[in-house]
C-alpha cells in the first residue's frame, strides 16, 4: 500500500470516528433532554447530511474546502438544538428549595 492508500485509509478512519462521535452525542442529547420531534429531525437530518456521500460542495475535487458545507450544517443543527435544550431547561419545574438545575 502506497502513501496515497495509507492517507485514504487514515482519512476514512477519521471520518468514521467523527461520524460515530456525532451519532453517539446526538443520541445522548435526544434521550437526556427529551427533544421534541423537530429537534430529533434536525439532529438526525444533519447527521444524515454529514454522512451522506452527496454534498452541496463535494470533498473529492475540492479537498478540505468541501468540508465547509458539512461543518455549516453541523453548526446550524447544534445552534438549533441548543436553543431547544435551553428552552426545555427553562420549562423544567423548580427542584427542592425553589432552585433550578441543582445550583
Amino acid at each position: 500500500m502506497g502513501d496515497v492508500g495509507i492517507t485514504l485509509l487514515v482519512a476514512f478512519g477519521v471520518l468514521v470516528a467523527v461520524g460515530l462521535a456525532l451519532a453517539v452525542t446526538a443520541l445522548v442529547v435526544i434521550k437526556r433532554y427529551d427533544l421534541p420531534v423537530r429537534g430529533i429531525a434536525a439532529t438526525l437530518g444533519s447527521l444524515a447530511y454529514v454522512l451522506s456521500p452527496v454534498d452541496a460542495i463535494p470533498e473529492v475535487p475540492l479537498g478540505p474546502i468541501g468540508l465547509i458545507d458539512d461543518l455549516m450544517v453541523v453548526i446550524a443543527a447544534v445552534a438549533y438544538v441548543r436553543g431547544l435544550v435551553n428552552a426545555r431547561r427553562d420549562l423544567t419545574p423548580a427542584g427542592p428549595g425553589g432552585r433550578r438545575g441543582g445550583r
